[in-house]
């Protein structure tokens, strides 16, 4: 939706410099490929040299930015954060899809559930006995939300999220196309030469403010449940195993898998494809950097790399002695032929 420059400032609470025309703001993009028209920031100085190519009609700039440092047909919108400032201003440019607040005719629920006064339901989702949605949620098209599933106000589904029986949401909690949440954990006992499967009796709470990508998956608890905390953010094809306690407002990248029965404490970070054990500890504000497998208890705090996961400048230092060691592998080849003859050399002594 198009927006004039001078009611984005307002917005976002911006000291407006420069060249204000065009008036009107229709879509937003990156320096390098904004034109007329459209909005763009910079939260990093050491890009500021770009503003003086950017075609873009207004960009977002932090408060110290002077007027010179753009080109004239550029307007500035300077602000503190310019980041959060552009975040207002997408939501303004990019509203949120319209829902109609309506139970589609064909969509299948059953007669015990019950659904929230403002509720959108599309067309073949499928809602079970005893589960109950909350006020203005949102279950888009081919939806399973399983017996006694409970969700809170304002939770979004998209397309294909299957909540398996028991399944426990929060309030706003949006969990994107096909994932599976509460399907059964990965525990079998092996005996008499068969893999015998351990019953998954327990489920899965998802609390509030939680975001969780497409194709992941988070696996019922055995016993008692998996938990996701408060306002935690999950990427795309994430594996959650069974019984992981995962505390509040923690980043998971994608690809990363999660064994069974570990916790990952408040504001961990674990970045793409990393592998944590099961039954260890992540401590809290904790990284776990990419690829790293973790094999135990990691403290507060630290930053990990590597398999078996150590900490990262421990790491870098045995990479660097690594690099040192090829560097003097002929030097080590000769001395290791040479040790025949120091050994007779010696011994004649």
């Amino acid at each position: 939706m198009a927006i004039t420059i001078k009611a984005l400032a307002e917005l976002c609470g911006a000291e407006m410099l420069g060249n204000p025309a065009p008036q009107t703001i229709t879509s937003a993009a990156n320096l390098d490929a904004a034109g007329v028209n459209q909005l763009s920031f910079l939260s990093n100085p050491k890009f500021a040299d770009k503003l003086k190519t950017t075609q873009a009609s207004a960009v977002i700039v932090p408060r110290a930015t002077s007027a010179e440092a753009a080109s004239p047909d550029t307007c500035l919108l300077r602000v503190d954060d310019p980041e959060m400032a552009f975040i207002a201003c997408l939501l303004r440019l990019y509203p949120p899809k319209a829902r109609t607040h309506t139970l589609s005719a064909k969509a299948a629920i059953d007669p015990t559930a019950s659904v929230g006064e403002g509720a959108h339901v599309e067309a073949f989702a499928s809602i079970g006995a005893r589960a109950a949605l909350g006020k203005n949620c949102w279950v888009m098209a081919g939806c399973r939300i399983g017996d006694g599933v409970t969700l809170g106000n304002d939770c979004v589904l998209h397309p294909n999220v299957v909540l398996y029986d028991g399944v426990r949401l929060g309030d706003n909690v949006t969990i994107h196309a096909g994932s599976v949440i509460g399907a059964d954990g990965f525990g079998y006992k092996f005996r008499n030469g068969k893999h015998v499967k351990f019953p998954q009796v327990g489920s899965v709470v998802i609390e509030s403010n939680v975001e969780i990508g497409a194709n992941t998956c988070i696996d019922r608890a055995a016993l008692g449940v998996t938990r996701v905390g408060e306002g935690t953010k999950i990427d795309n094809l994430v594996q959650v195993a069974h019984n992981v306690q995962i505390g509040a407002h923690v980043v998971i990248c994608g690809q990363v898998g999660i064994g069974g029965s570990t916790e990952i404490k408040d504001y961990v970070t674990l970045v793409s494809q990393c592998g944590v054990a099961d039954h260890v500890s992540v401590g809290a504000q904790a990284v776990v950097l990419a690829q790293a497998g973790v094999t135990k208890d990691v403290a507060d705090q630290d930053q990990v790399m590597g398999f078996p996961a150590i900490n990262r400048k421990a790491w870098l230092l045995e990479m660097a002695a690594l690099r040192r060691l090829a560097g003097n592998q002929k030097a080590l080849d000769e001395l290791v032929r040479l040790l025949p003859k120091l050994r007779d050399t010696v011994g004649d002594e």
